[in-house]
């Protein structure tokens, strides 16, 4: 369900096609979920769980929080081609319990940001002297330019471009010179 939402957005997705595609009837979703935005929801909640187990097995086994960045962008070129910008707006206009649910993972993720900027620092890769409530901020709020360019009707990039870009200009600016090796080392073997 989550994929055909991400896909196609939600409105235009019915529970119809989310039985067919998992090849069970109707009624046994509704046995699970009320309706779709409980679905919505439980995706939602399943995604965030799925990011925070990712990120805990990255800290575990990769050396520093500058690489961790980098994997992140690498996954998200394998997930740009499966975003639609009818998800987003859908739950903007139709999903209120889902959109709420969504500013509390944001704000969860504010905060996960700052330790995590946090952990940089202590490791020498980020940079000391940063404004962790507003750089937590910033990359928190990538989201809403990755929305507003994803809106435009012509652009001279894809989303992936501007991913890129924005991402890795951002880690550059609040990196060390240690962190900035890591970094030169990763756009070198791309």
């Amino acid at each position: 369900a989550g994929e055909l939402f991400m896909q196609h957005g939600i409105k235009s997705v019915s529970m119809d096609e989310i039985a067919s595609k998992l090849g069970m009837s109707k009624r046994t979703i509704y046995q699970h979920f009320v309706d779709k935005e409980e679905l919505l929801i439980y995706f939602l909640e399943y995604t965030e769980q799925q990011q925070l187990e990712k990120l805990k097995q990255l800290s575990e086994t990769l050396p520093s929080v500058i690489d961790i960045f980098l994997h992140i962008i690498d996954m998200h070129r394998e997930m740009a081609s499966l975003y639609c910008i009818r998800f987003q707006e859908d739950i903007e206009k139709y999903f209120p319990k889902a959109q709420q649910k969504m500013k509390e993972q944001h704000e969860k993720g504010t905060i996960l940001s700052k330790d995590f900027l946090k952990t940089g620092i202590e490791q020498g890769v980020i940079r000391p002297d940063l404004n962790i409530e507003v750089t937590a901020f910033l990359l928190q709020d990538t989201n809403n330019t990755y929305v507003h360019a994803s809106r435009m009707m012509y652009r001279p990039f894809s989303i992936w471009e501007l991913f890129f870009t924005m991402m890795i200009n951002f880690i550059r600016g609040i990196s060390t010179e240690k962190g900035i090796k890591i970094i030169d080392e990763y756009l070198k073997n791309q």
